[in-house]
């Protein structure tokens, strides 16, 4: 009979932050690589693994004999490298491409630092895994994943090793670590045992991990010289290993083992909502320096501006650093977010900055003479973009109205236009800065150039939009507030007359009781709800003709909670601009939206993608998007639905027709079972203070996926980028398009430079899980483009002999032919 085989894997899990702030975890990086390589020297057998490209740099900047030490024992066999990416982060915030980034920078690091690239993912601490991992990891080059996270307690899957699918069809080996990654205990007969255990039949081989974990350390002596016991007297085989070793030993033997077509969830739910904060500059961080690699791309393209690769390079591992599970999942102590908050931050600015600057060379190019002043509006998406801008025009200090200045586009069509409140607080009526609405039609990937000054052509506006003390209308929508509580307590579709709003309201302000711990360990749902803000001031903020907005404040309990609701003439939506200032402990807030719909369904957000989850209240993460649709209760002929478009909020829940999004949560930072709150006479306290973010609401009648759910949604998280031009000659046109798709099924996700300097790359998505055929209209040039349902597809451009050529890559930007 042959005996099974045990890989043990001696590793030491850091995380850089959690209880303590990266300078520690730093320090423990090159305290827990010198035990390994001490433990590596004394027992001639051992082996050792670590990921986590950013340990290493560490270790190599700090300490270069070390490094060298390191490099040996690798070259020897004896030293593991695992899973590519920069840190292991989390596996549902970040979006698709910051995930991509993480090998692109990951593995280019250990390809040229330590002659190895990983094949097998390994994010063994990490909260939960989206159901388009194996999409992403096999398109990075791996072929396995490891992990922990849901234990068996919160997951039941089928085995300890299965197939993980993704909803493309994309495939990895995945191995469930039994019981945990760290072992703090001398004897591991035990956890040997577990592994074993739980050992598919016929497989033959298990996984154990061992050695001391999470603030670094791994194996001891203790332990190895108790697996060197261990061997003599098992009747199983027990070999210091690695998992590449255990992959490589069931591939072959893995046919029969059955398919997860699933997201790997749920551990830890209340992560997804705590400290909001940090979550919002993630995005920010996230979505500008999109939007700096498109413009860089342009500038490049259009007037040959030099591409900053470096400092592209090093934004980019900044964002993945902070995608840390612990980090960006709001669990680490509160000197560490901050952190966090700071550095994604810095990184904001300086996209925002790269971005101007590329902006800002091609303006430079443009005929600008003849007005007063300009702007030029650049839309870093594929799709041609209509909606309204904002903007503060420089009057020279004079009044807009009273020296009669006028708006218009290049070609000097006037343009209507409607005064607003300007952001500061300064002037007076008429005098000083004056913010403008006015609306927009961009070209695709491309710039429009507007001149705005005293004696412009002006253009009569029609009203499209009415307001007064609770209704909000526009040509397409009618909204009623309740005046007792400020919830929209109706939204009537004008071209059906359906009613849209169920009797619970959009929009309402919700207090919870939340007692559970930071991470909301044992927790799947939030339901226990204490109280609701009300006692609402309306007051009329604009009143057409083109947009129309209300401004609603509630209290509770001494929280002021303010939104400005607004709708536009010709726009299928309503804007929730939201200002919450909140003190409190213990409790969740949230924005619930009851839909007049009979048994609906949800669809979210994931990494590049969406999963459709059962309405039955459990809270999970979302990105950027909700979408619920059912059997409108008026009509049950008619399906009507609410798209929920957020710009910085990560977790919701829907339960039958209700979907609420959560705002935040409030534990004290970094609170774990067992400690006895009350036992310390001071803590910090998450989510206080002032929040800010943005919703905008999408009703519709008809399928979400018809009613431009996830076109809008990029579209807030990424608005036009505005110029300022004042008068200049110049050789380029007024308006251009560099790119555009020639059809609404797929999306861009990134256009950026190669990392090897030849050409773009750019990536696509499928929207709707229908796929897409069709051309990506680059420089003039008809390309063409594909993508199946539910994939993502990256090609390489590049210029030769007067004409663009396309080729199909991999994430990683290496050629399918290869």
């Amino acid at each position: 009979m042959t005996r099974p085989v045990v890989h043990m894997i001696g590793q030491a899990h850091l995380d850089p932050a959690w209880l303590w702030t990266w300078p520690e975890g730093r320090a423990e990086a090159l305290a827990s690589t010198r035990a390994a390589l001490d433990r590596l020297d004394e027992y001639p057998a051992f082996v050792y693994t670590r990921g986590e490209a950013q340990v290493y740099q560490w270790v190599e900047q700090e300490d270069p004999a070390l490094f060298a030490r390191l490099r040996q024992q690798l070259a020897a066999g004896r030293w593991a490298v695992v899973n590519g990416m920069v840190l292991q982060p989390d596996m549902n915030l970040p979006c698709g491409e910051t995930l991509v980034r993480h090998f692109l920078l990951g593995k280019a690091y250990m390809r040229e630092h330590l002659g190895v690239e990983p094949t097998v993912g390994y994010c063994v601490d990490s909260f939960g895994h989206a159901a388009t991992i194996p999409m992403i990891l096999a398109g990075c080059g791996l072929d396995s994943y490891v992990f922990m996270r849901p234990g068996p307690h919160e997951m039941e899957l089928p085995g300890q090793a299965f197939w993980w699918q993704a909803p493309d069809g994309s495939r990895v080996l995945a191995f469930r670590i039994s019981r945990s990654y760290a072992t703090w205990s001398s004897d591991t007969t035990e956890h040997t045992q577990y592994a074993l255990d739980d050992m598919p039949p016929g497989l033959g081989h298990t996984m154990c991990f061992y050695g001391v974990g999470d603030h670094g350390g791994g194996p001891t002596r203790a332990q190895i010289e108790g697996i060197l016991a261990q061997q003599a007297g098992s009747d199983a085989d027990i070999r210091f290993s690695h998992p590449r070793a255990y992959f490589d030993a069931v591939l072959p033997l893995a046919k029969g083992l059955p398919t997860v077509q699933q997201e790997l969830y749920y551990h830890a739910v209340g992560c997804y909502a705590a400290n909001s904060n940090l979550k919002r500059t993630f995005r920010q961080a996230e979505q500008s320096l999109l939007l700096a690699e498109r413009l860089v791309v342009l500038s490049n393209l259009l007037v040959d501006r030099a591409i900053p690769q470096a400092e592209l390079d090093a934004l980019w591992h900044e964002v993945c650093c902070n995608t840390f599970h612990d980090i960006l999942g709001g669990c680490t102590i509160k000197q560490a977010a901050d952190d966090a908050v700071r550095a994604l931050g810095s990184v904001v600015h300086r996209a925002g900055a790269l971005a101007d600057d590329a902006g800002r060379a091609i303006a430079a190019r443009l005929d600008t003479l003849g007005a007063a002043g300009a702007v030029v509006l650049f839309n870093p998406t594929l799709d041609a973009r209509q909606g309204y801008i904002e903007y503060e025009p420089w009057t020279g200090w004079q009044s807009w109205q009273a020296e009669e200045w006028g708006l218009t586009d290049e070609q000097g069509e006037p343009v209507p236009w409607q005064l607003l409140d300007s952001t500061d607080a300064a002037g007076r009526p008429g005098h000083g800065v004056q913010r403008l609405v006015w609306p927009i039609a961009l070209p695709p990937l491309g710039y429009r150039t507007y001149r705005f000054g005293p004696g412009a052509p002006r253009t009569e506006s029609v009203a499209g939009v009415s307001v007064s003390a609770d209704h909000l209308t526009n040509d397409l929508l009618s909204l009623q507030l309740d005046p007792d509580t400020g919830v929209i307590a109706s939204c009537v579709d004008l071209a059906t007359g359906l009613e849209l709003v169920g009797p619970g309201g959009w929009s309402a302000a919700q207090v919870l009781r939340d007692t559970s711990d930071t991470w909301s360990h044992g927790v799947r749902r939030f339901d226990e709800v204490v109280g609701q803000f009300g006692a609402p001031t309306i007051t009329v903020l604009d009143s057409g003709p083109l947009q129309a907005s209300l401004l609603v404040e509630r209290r509770y309990e001494g929280n002021m909670w303010l939104q400005q609701l607004t709708v536009g003439a010709g726009e299928p939506e309503i804007t929730l601009r939201n200002w919450l200032s909140w003190q409190g402990r213990w409790t969740m807030l949230k924005l619930a939206f009851d839909l007049a719909a009979s048994g609906p369904h949800a669809d979210h957000d994931i990494p590049f993608g969406w999963i459709e989850r059962p309405c039955e209240g459990d809270e999970v993460p979302t990105q950027m998007w909700l979408a619920v649709n059912g059997p409108a209760l008026a009509d049950p002929a008619r399906t009507i639905g609410l798209g929920l478009i957020n710009d910085g909020l990560y977790s919701c829940d829907v339960k039958e027709s209700v979907a609420r999004l959560t705002v935040l949560r409030c534990p004290p930072y970094a609170y774990h079972i067992p400690h006895e709150p009350g036992s310390k006479p001071r803590y910090d306290w998450l989510d206080q203070g002032l929040h800010e973010f943005t919703i905008v609401l999408r009703p519709h009648v008809g399928d979400w996926r018809d009613a431009s759910i996830v076109r809008r949604a990029r579209e807030l998280n990424m608005p036009p980028l505005a110029i300022t031009a004042h008068g200049h000659a110049g050789d380029l046109a007024p308006q251009a398009s560099a790119a555009a798709l020639c059809t609404p099924e797929l999306e861009l996700a990134a256009l950026k430079p190669a990392q090897d300097g030849r050409g773009y790359i750019v990536r696509l998505v499928d929207r709707h899980g229908r796929g897409g055929v069709g051309a990506l209209v680059w420089h003039g040039e008809y390309l063409a483009v594909a993508c199946a349902p539910r994939q993502v597809s990256s090609y390489r451009l590049t210029h030769s002999a007067s004409f663009w050529r396309i080729e199909p890559c991999d994430l990683t930007e290496r050629s399918e032919k290869t």
